[in-house]
């Protein structure tokens, strides 16, 4: 008992702050917005495919990294730690499709999720995708050559900058409805004998196996799913830590962490139970908070390795700072504020982390 409350006292005090890449310009600016309130940052260097460092595996947006080593010295001056803040399989948004030739988008379409018509999610519409609620265009996340380019990149940021973590944001599947790439698909084949694009599209299969059989088998094709990624979180964890084993490696997830496994595959209660990530941030952007909050802690065996995120940009500072209470009151690490642009446009945020 001794213990957990000394855990407790010591994990409860994480406040954070997610920079969204457009901020970056702030510069030296971003630490007087801050006010000293906070102790962990997570900055956005890599996303929509694009780096904003000068990178090896991307194209960058930036092309000097000045900046960026100036930035980590001035935090850790300030006794803030610093995660570097990566999309992971998330790519492209809905803006018009980038015309650079070295985008991944471009360089490598065949890498992109399908649908079980064998239709590639780049050859869908920006319509198309706000109707099924999805924000851009993804990456397999079980292709293998995939897999080895996020690495590199990973490896790249965190070799070459003195962060103290790195922070894995759409390290998930867009949904149910792109889960048939050929990458997937082999992989499920080579283990079970069985094409999963055959289950939903041959009507005979439900026949053949009856109505359970059927069952059993979409049951076993989604658990494979959120496993096989789970296994690319393991290893990705591992590498990064056996070069720089003082690194946090943490994730950013949906708050219901069954609809995180069901509909999007990512397994992130067995990702930090597992140790395979030191924390989670849960995407809890919304007013009703309480009820992810309950449920994660019936389920979550260390809940001081969750932290939670509060959406500045859909709640007053009256409710964040009883959000932020509410959390304290539980025994998770702390808060992180989502996102900065909010703190720089009214300081009240601020008042709520006293």
């Amino acid at each position: 008992m001794g213990i957990f409350i000394l855990l407790f006292v010591c994990y409860t005090d994480f406040k954070g702050v997610w920079i969204p890449r457009w901020s970056i310009p702030d510069k030296h600016e971003i630490f007087i917005h801050l006010d000293g309130k906070f102790n962990h940052i997570f900055l956005q260097i890599f996303a929509l495919g694009e780096a904003y460092y000068p990178s090896k595996y991307a194209p960058s947006k930036i092309h000097s990294d000045t900046w960026l080593k100036q930035f980590l010295n001035e935090a850790h001056l300030r006794k803030i730690k610093v995660s570097a803040w990566i999309n992971v399989f998330y790519s492209w948004g809905y803006a018009s499709k980038t015309h650079n030739l070295n985008h991944i988008i471009n360089l490598q379409p065949s890498w992109f999720v399908q649908d079980q018509f064998k239709r590639s999610m780049l050859d869908y519409d920006v319509d198309e995708l706000q109707d099924l609620g999805i924000e851009g265009y993804y990456l397999s996340p079980a292709n293998t050559q995939v897999r080895a380019y996020l690495t590199n990149i990973a490896e790249e940021i965190m070799n070459t900058y003195d962060f103290d973590g790195i922070h894995l944001d759409y390290i998930r599947y867009p949904g149910k409805e792109f889960i048939y790439d050929v990458s997937l698909r082999s992989k499920f084949m080579r283990r079970y004998c069985i094409d999963p694009d055959d289950i939903f599209t041959k009507s005979e299969f439900k026949m053949r196996y009856s109505l359970w059989g059927y069952d059993d088998l979409k049951k076993q094709w989604e658990e494979f799913i959120y496993k096989d990624l789970t296994i690319f979180v393991k290893n990705l964890s591992e590498l990064l830590k056996k070069n720089k084993p003082e690194i946090q490696i943490s994730v950013a997830v949906k708050p219901d962490y069954l609809n995180a496994r069901q509909e999007y595959f990512q397994d992130w209660i067995d990702w930090v139970d597992s140790g395979f990530v030191d924390f989670v941030c849960l995407m809890a952007y919304g007013k009703h908070i309480d009820k992810y909050l309950n449920k994660i802690l019936k389920v979550v065996r260390e809940p001081y390795r969750v932290t939670v995120g509060l959406g500045l940009y859909v709640l007053s500072p009256q409710q964040i700072k009883r959000q932020v209470a509410l959390v304290k009151s539980k025994p998770f690490s702390g808060v992180v504020f989502f996102s900065y642009d909010q703190l720089k446009k009214n300081k009240e945020y601020l008042y709520s982390l006293r």
